[in-house]
C-alpha cells in the first residue's frame, strides 16, 4: 500500500503526524467540559398564569382555554399540555427537535400577548420561561438556620442577600427560597365595616391606590423627582385613610388589625425533623451540572466569610455528586481496560518490544478522538467515556493485525523493513475496510431525530473517532515501529504458548476440511441462531434504561380532599414514624404544599452503605401500606437519562387518557378502568390524578335585587373572596423584595348572612338577602393534552415484572375498558421506551445497510459483503444469550451494544475474506485459499477478540455509581464477541466456500 510505504520511507513525518494528534488531544482534554449525559435539548417553554382565588373550572374556562387557542398556532409546537389548578394555570409547550429556543420564546410571547386582551382584568400577566430541570427537586439544596433570626427574618435575609448571588451564576435557571416569607396580614372586622358603612372593595381600592411611586418631573430641570405613595411600615397601613365621613377620616386601623407576620400556610419545609429554610437552586436544562455545582460551592464558601456568625449553611442535596462519582468510575474502568488489554497482548506476543507497538495506539487513539468531540462541540460525558472504554479493546486491533502480519514475514527471513513493506501492503486494504466498517456502523445515528439520536451521536463520534485514529496509527506509525523494534531473533517468553497456538491452528485447519462441506449443517446453524435470537428478543424484558441506584429515595403523600397543611403535616409525620430512622440517609427533607408532601432522603455514597436504593424502597413499602387512611407511595430516583429523569414520579407506567367528553364522563370511565386494573395482579397499585371531590362552594346571585340596591356583582364577589379565602392579589416591598399582602377577614363567617354590603343610600344589606351559597364538589385540577381533556393514570409494576409486558397489558386493558373515542398515549419512561425501541430497530437495520454499502464499495463486489454479514445473526445470538442468562433487559444500552457488535464482528469476516481473495489471486485453489486464510488469521482474530472482550470486562465488574448501564452494554458485547467469534471461525468459511462455488458454477454456465 503506497500510503504506508510513504511513511516507512519518511519516518520523521510519521512521528510528527502522530505526535501532533496526541498533542491536540491533550489540549482538547483540558478544554472539553464534563457532564453526565450529552446535552439533549428539546425546547420546552412554560406559560404560568395566576388568577387569584379562582376555582380550577374557572381557570380552565377563562384562562387556560383562551391561552391554548392562541398558543396552538405557534410554529414548531409538538405537544401542548396544561394543568388548571386553583388560582393558577400551567401550560407546557414542547417543540420539535431542532427548533430555535429564541424563536420559540418570541412566538410564545407574541401568542400570549394576543391572548391577554381576552383574559379577565384580575388575571396577572403570564410568566413565560424556559423549563428548568424536570425532576421536581432542587439541583442543589442549601439549608439555612439561625439562633437569633425567626423564620420570616431568615427568609428575608436569604431573599435579600443570597438569592440573586446564586441566580447570577452561569447555568442557574432560578433560585427559590423555601421558607416562611413575610406577609402583611390586614384582618378586616365585619362589625366595624358595618358600623362605618364601608364596603370591602373600598378598602381594597384604597390600598391598591397607595402602593406605587410616580415620576414627578425634574426639580429645577436637573434633579429627577419621585412621588412616593409606597406603604412600607405597619404604621403606614394603619394611618391609610379609607374614606372621609362627616369631615372625619376613617383610617384603616379603625377597620382592621394590621401586622407583619409570616406565611406558613402555602409551603412548609422540614430539615431532619425541624422546621427549616432551603435555598433551592435549579439548573437550566442545557447547563453543565458539574460546572454549576462547582460554581455554587465556590460561591457558598465565599459567602460564608461574610455571613452573620449565627447563620449556618449546609448543602443537604447535590445531584451532581452521583454524576461525579459515575464519571470517576468510568475513568477507572478505562485504566482497568487498558491494563487487561495489555495483559492479553503480552500473553499472545510474549515480548515487551512487540507489546509496546499496539500499546502506543491506545493514548494516541483515545486522546485523538477528543479532537472530533471538540470540533463537533460535544463534551466528555458518560456516553463518550463509555465509548472510550470499548475503544481500548478496538484501537489495538489494527496495530495487532499489522504487527502479526509483519512478524510472520520476519520469521520467513525477510528483513524488518522489507517485512514491514510487504506485510503492511497485504493488510492495508483490510485495515481501511475494517476502519470504514466500524465508523460507518454509526453513520445512521446522524439521520435519527429525537432523544436516541442526540444521546448516541456523541458515543458514536467518540468511538468512531478512536477507531479512525487507530487506523491512521496502524498505517503510519505501527509499521515503522515494527521495522525499528522487531527482528528475527527477538526473544519470546513462554514458547509453550506458541506451540499451543500452532497446534490449535493445525486442528482448526483439519476441522475446516470437514466443516466447509457441511452445507445443511451450516444453514441449519444460521437459521437456528436467527430464530433463537428473535425468540430472545421477544422473551427478554424490555425497558427504556436499566434502573440505577442514584442515591435518592422518598415517600410521596397526596393531599386528602378538604385537608389543610396541618392535617397533611400530621399524616406525613405518621409516615415518618412508621418508617423509623433510615441509617443510610444523610439527611431527611420534608416538603409540604397544596400538591401533597414529599419526604426526600439523599443516601450515603454507594461504598458507604450495605443496601441499594431499591432494597431500601422495598423495605419501606410494607410499612407505609399498613397505615390506615394514608395513601403514601415510596419511590426512588432510578434514572438520570434525559427524558426519563423524573425523580418524584413514584409509578413506572404513565398512561395519558384524553377525550373531548366532559370531565365527569372522563372521571367515570377512568374510575371503571382503575377498578378493573385493581383486580389484575400484574399491577401493584394504580391511581390517576383527576379528582372531582374537592370541597367547594357556588354562589347564586339575585342580579335584579342587587341592581335595584345600586350594588355590583364585583362588590359582592370581593366581599366573599376576602372573608372566605383572603385576597392575595396585592403585594408589598420590603427592602426591594416583594411579598404577598393578604386582605382577609378577622374571622371566618359560616353563612352569607353574617356579611353585609352598604348601598349608596347608606342602607346595610346582608349578602344572604341577594345571594345563596351552596356546597358542591369541585376538581382539584384539570388537565389538557393538545387541548383535549385528559387525565394521567399511573400503574406501579410489582417487583421483577417486565416493563414491556406491563406496558402491553395496560394498553390492552385500556382499549378493552375505555370508550373507543378515547385517545391513549404514553408519557414519561413508557413514552421514551416506545420511541427508543422503534428507533433502535430502525438504527440496527440502517447500520447493516450502511456496512453493506461500504464493504461493497471497498470490495467492488456485491457478494462478499453479504458473506461477511452472515456473522451478524451469530453474534446477536451470543449477545442475547448472555443478556438472558445474566438477567439484563433490552434497553437503549443493550441495543446500542448490538449495533456496535455489528461493526466489531464484521472485522473478522473482512480479514478472512480479504486474505482468501488475495490467496486465490496468487494461484491457490478455492478450498485451499479458504483454509489457509482462516488458519493464518486465527491468531490475530483470537488476539483482537481477546483484547475486545477483556477490554469490556471492567464494564461488567463495575459496582459503583452508574454501573447498571455499563453492565448492560458490556454483557452483550462480551457474549456477542465470544460466541459470535467462535461461530464465525467455522460458519463464515463454509458460507464463503458455498457461495463462491455457486458463483463459479453460474459463471461457467
Amino acid at each position: 500500500m503506497k500510503f504506508t510505504s510513504y511513511f516507512l520511507k519518511h519516518p520523521v513525518i510519521a512521528i510528527i503526524l502522530n505526535s501532533m494528534i496526541l498533542l491536540l488531544g491533550i489540549l482538547c482534554f483540558h478544554s472539553l467540559s464534563l457532564r453526565e449525559y450529552p446535552d439533549i435539548s428539546f425546547p420546552v417553554i412554560t406559560v404560568n398564569t395566576h388568577y387569584p382565588n379562582a376555582s380550577p373550572e374557572l381557570v380552565e374556562s377563562v384562562v387556560t382555554n383562551v391561552l391554548e387557542d392562541q398558543l396552538a398556532g405557534v410554529e414548531g409546537l409538538e405537544l401542548m399540555t396544561s394543568r388548571s389548578n386553583p388560582g393558577k394555570s400551567y401550560i407546557t409547550l414542547r417543540f420539535r427537535p431542532g427548533t430555535s429556543m429564541e424563536k420559540a420564546l418570541n412566538a410564545t410571547h407574541e401568542a400570549a400577548r394576543l391572548a391577554q386582551a381576552e383574559l379577565p382584568t384580575t388575571v396577572k400577566a403570564p410568566i413565560i420561561e424556559r423549563q428548568r430541570q424536570a425532576d421536581g427537586l432542587p439541583f442543589i439544596g442549601i439549608a439555612l438556620e439561625s439562633s437569633s433570626l425567626n423564620f420570616g427574618e431568615l427568609t428575608h435575609y436569604a431573599n435579600l442577600n443570597l438569592k440573586n448571588v446564586f441566580r447570577s451564576l452561569k447555568g442557574v435557571a432560578s433560585v427559590d427560597v423555601w421558607g416562611q416569607p413575610f406577609t402583611y396580614s390586614i384582618q378586616l372586622d365585619q362589625k366595624k365595616l358595618y358600623r362605618f358603612g364601608i364596603n370591602v372593595d373600598e378598602v381594597a381600592n384604597a390600598i391598591a391606590n397607595n402602593r406605587f411611586s410616580l415620576p414627578a418631573g425634574n426639580y429645577q430641570n436637573k434633579i429627577p423627582t419621585t412621588l412616593d405613595f409606597e406603604l412600607k411600615t405597619p404604621e403606614d397601613y394603619e394611618n391609610l385613610i379609607i374614606k372621609t365621613q362627616n369631615h372625619y377620616p376613617v383610617f384603616l386601623k379603625s377597620l382592621a388589625r394590621i401586622q407583619l407576620t409570616t406565611d406558613n400556610n402555602q409551603f412548609r419545609v422540614k430539615v431532619n425533623g425541624n422546621s427549616g429554610l432551603v435555598l433551592a437552586i435549579n439548573r437550566a436544562n442545557d447547563a453543565n451540572p458539574i460546572e454549576v455545582s462547582q460554581s455554587v460551592r465556590k460561591e457558598l464558601n465565599a459567602l460564608k466569610k461574610g455571613l452573620p456568625e449565627d447563620i449556618k449553611t449546609k448543602i443537604i442535596i447535590d445531584q451532581s455528586e452521583f454524576i461525579k462519582a459515575s464519571l470517576k468510575n468510568i475513568q477507572s474502568s478505562i485504566l482497568e481496560s487498558i491494563f487487561l488489554v495489555l495483559v492479553i497482548i503480552f500473553i499472545f506476543l510474549r515480548n515487551i518490544r512487540a507489546t509496546i507497538i499496539p500499546l502506543i495506539a491506545i493514548p494516541i487513539s483515545l486522546l485523538g478522538s477528543l479532537l472530533f468531540l471538540k470540533i463537533a462541540g460535544f463534551t466528555i460525558n458518560q456516553m463518550t467515556l463509555l465509548a472510550m472504554v470499548l475503544a481500548v479493546g478496538l484501537v489495538v486491533d489494527d496495530a495487532i493485525i499489522v504487527l502479526e502480519n509483519i512478524w510472520r514475514h520476519i520469521e520467513d527471513d525477510l528483513s524488518p523493513m522489507d517485512a514491514a513493506l510487504k506485510g503492511s501492503k497485504q493488510i492495508g486494504f483490510a485495515i481501511v475496510a475494517m476502519t470504514l466498517t466500524l465508523t460507518s456502523v454509526y453513520a445512521p445515528i446522524a439521520l435519527i431525530d429525537g432523544m436516541i439520536g442526540q444521546l448516541f451521536i456523541e458515543f458514536a463520534v467518540a468511538l468512531a473517532g478512536s477507531v479512525f485514529i487507530s487506523g491512521i496509527v496502524a498505517l503510519t506509525l505501527s509499521p515503522l515501529m515494527c521495522a525499528t523494534f522487531l527482528h528475527k531473533n527477538t526473544k519470546q517468553l513462554w514458547p509453550a504458548i506458541d506451540r499451543f497456538l500452532s497446534k490449535l491452528a493445525q486442528y482448526y485447519y483439519k476441522l475446516l476440511n470437514i466443516i466447509i462441506y457441511r452445507k445443511k449443517t451450516i444453514l441449519l446453524t444460521l437459521l437456528l441462531s436467527l430464530s433463537i435470537s428473535l425468540l430472545f428478543y421477544k422473551v427478554i424484558p424490555g425497558e427504556t434504561a436499566p434502573k440505577e441506584d442514584r442515591g435518592l429515595v422518598g415517600i410521596y403523600t397526596p393531599p386528602v380532599s378538604g385537608d389543610n397543611l396541618d392535617t397533611l403535616e400530621a399524616n406525613t409525620k405518621r409516615v415518618q414514624q412508621s418508617i423509623g430512622k433510615i441509617p443510610e440517609a444523610k439527611n431527611t427533607l420534608t416538603f409540604l404544599g397544596n400538591w401533597g408532601s414529599s419526604i426526600v432522603m439523599p443516601l450515603e455514597a454507594h461504598k458507604q452503605r450495605n443496601r441499594s436504593a431499591e432494597q431500601i424502597v422495598n423495605s419501606l413499602k410494607p410499612k407505609t401500606e399498613q397505615l390506615p387512611s394514608v395513601d403514601a407511595s415510596v419511590w426512588s430516583w432510578d434514572s438520570g437519562l434525559p427524558g426519563v429523569e423524573d425523580a418524584l414520579n413514584n409509578s413506572e407506567l404513565e398512561l395519558v387518557i384524553s377525550t373531548t367528553e366532559n370531565f365527569r364522563q372522563l372521571f367515570d370511565a377512568t374510575e371503571h378502568f382503575k377498578k378493573t386494573l385493581d383486580q389484575n395482579k400484574e399491577f401493584a397499585s394504580t391511581h390517576y390524578d383527576l379528582r372531582l371531590d374537592s370541597m367547594g362552594y357556588s354562589v347564586n346571585i339575585d342580579k335584579n335585587a342587587l341592581a335595584q340596591l345600586g350594588l355590583t356583582p364585583a362588590q359582592l364577589a370581593k366581599t366573599i373572596e376576602v372573608f372566605f379565602s383572603g385576597d392575595k392579589s396585592m403585594s408589598f416591598q420590603k427592602d426591594g423584595v416583594s411579598y404577598n399582602l393578604t386582605l382577609e377577614g378577622s374571622s371566618k363567617p359560616w353563612t352569607l348572612n353574617e356579611l353585609y354590603l352598604t348601598t349608596p343610600s347608606g342602607k346595610r344589606i346582608s349578602l344572604g338577602a341577594v345571594a345563596q351559597m351552596k356546597r358542591r364538589a369541585q376538581p382539584t385540577a384539570l388537565e389538557h393534552v393538545n387541548q383535549m381533556r385528559a387525565t394521567t393514570l399511573y400503574a406501579q409494576l410489582p417487583e421483577k415484572q417486565s416493563f414491556k409486558k406491563g406496558m402491553n397489558k395496560l394498553l390492552k386493558l385500556a382499549k378493552e375498558n375505555l370508550p373507543n373515542q378515547y385517545k391513549l398515549s404514553w408519557t414519561g419512561a413508557a413514552k421514551a421506551y416506545t420511541e427508543s425501541s422503534h428507533t433502535m430497530v430502525l438504527l440496527f437495520a440502517l447500520s447493516i445497510l450502511f456496512i453493506y454499502a461500504i464493504l461493497a464499495a471497498q470490495f467492488e463486489n456485491f457478494v462478499y459483503p453479504f458473506i461477511i454479514l452472515f456473522t451478524v445473526p451469530l453474534a446477536c445470538f451470543g449477545a442475547l444469550l448472555f443478556a438472558y442468562l445474566f438477567g439484563q433487559s433490552l434497553n437503549i444500552f443493550t441495543q446500542i451494544g448490538l449495533v456496535t457488535l455489528v461493526g466489531l464482528i464484521s472485522k473478522h469476516g473482512i480479514l478472512i475474506v480479504e486474505f482468501a481473495n488475495q490467496l486465490q489471486k496468487e494461484g491457490f485453489a478455492l478450498t485451499e485459499a479458504i483454509k489457509k486464510s482462516c488458519s493464518l488469521r486465527l491468531r490475530p482474530i483470537l488476539m483482537t477478540t481477546g483484547a475486545m472482550v477483556f477490554g469490556a470486562i471492567p464494564l461488567v465488574l463495575s459496582h459503583d455509581a452508574g454501573a447498571e448501564a455499563r453492565h448492560a452494554i458490556g454483557t452483550v458485547l462480551i457474549g456477542g464477541l465470544c460466541i459470535g467469534t467462535l461461530f464465525t471461525l467455522f460458519v463464515l468459511p463454509a458460507v464463503y466456500f458455498m457461495i463462491s462455488k455457486i458463483i463459479k458454477k453460474a459463471g461457467r454456465q
